[in-house]
C-alpha cells in the first residue's frame, strides 16, 4: 500500500486482526498447515511482513472460539510442530467474513468509481 503523497510502501502487516483472522480461516479451509507455513503464505498473497507473534496469537484466539483445530504433529527429524485445521464453525465465520468482505468491496468499488470519474473531470477542466 502507498503511503499519501508518496511513493512509498507501507508495513501491510498491520493490517486489522479480523482481517488476519479471515485470511487464516481461508487459508485453512483448503488445508491443514502449521504456524510457520501460514506466515510464508501469507507474505507470497501480497500481504507483506506479517509479526509472526500476531499470527500465533490470532491461532490461539480462533482456536479458543472453535473456528480451529490444531494437533502436534511429530516429525522423523527436529521438533514437533502444531498443525491446524478449520472446523464447521470456522467455515461458517469464514462465509460470514467473505459476504462482509463482499460488501467491503462493493463500497470501495463505488469509491474509485467515483474518484475516477472526479480526476478524469479534474483532469478535462484543467486542460481547458
Amino acid at each position: 500500500m502507498l503511503s499519501a503523497g508518496t511513493n512509498e510502501r507501507t508495513d501491510l502487516g498491520r493490517m486489522p486482526k479480523n482481517f488476519l483472522a479471515s485470511w487464516l480461516l481461508l487459508l485453512l479451509r483448503n488445508w491443514q498447515a502449521h504456524g510457520y507455513q501460514l506466515i510464508q503464505t501469507l507474505m507470497m498473497m501480497g500481504l507483506g511482513t506479517v509479526d509472526p507473534a500476531t499470527v500465533y496469537r490470532t491461532l490461539r484466539q480462533l482456536e479458543s472460539e472453535g473456528y480451529i483445530t490444531s494437533a502436534w504433529d511429530p516429525q522423523d527429524s527436529g521438533a514437533a510442530r502444531r498443525m491446524y485445521s478449520l472446523t464447521d464453525a470456522g467455515e461458517e465465520y469464514l462465509q460470514v467474513w467473505a459476504k462482509q468482505l463482499g460488501q467491503y468491496q462493493s463500497v470501495l468499488n463505488r469509491f474509485f468509481e467515483l474518484y475516477t470519474q472526479n480526476t478524469d473531470e479534474r483532469t478535462q477542466n484543467d486542460n481547458h
